[in-house]
């Protein structure tokens, strides 16, 4: 939530602390399924090759892509540094 900005309420904090627990537990279940014999399954609708073709298209210009920015810089969004 700190990293997000999130402003959680106690309540909040709580009872996302025991979500959070659950799905941890939950995955602890999942690491303990022998999986040794199982082939890996990449597609499970059977689809291959559904990309579709890069093109080059119109898009915003850098003023409009920057038009509704907080900070810009040199023409570049400007954010706080996320790495401490």
């Amino acid at each position: 939530a700190k990293l997000a900005k999130l402003n959680l309420t106690e309540e909040e904090i709580i009872r996302f602390t025991s979500q959070l627990t659950e799905v941890l537990n939950f995955v602890e279940k999942i690491n303990r399924v022998e999986t040794k014999d199982t082939p890996p399954l990449f597609n499970v609708a059977g689809k291959q090759n559904i990309m579709r073709e890069d093109v080059v298209r119109p898009s915003l210009t850098q003023e409009e892509a920057l038009a509704n920015a907080k900070e810009t810089y040199k023409g570049y969004f400007k954010v706080k540094a996320v790495l401490g």
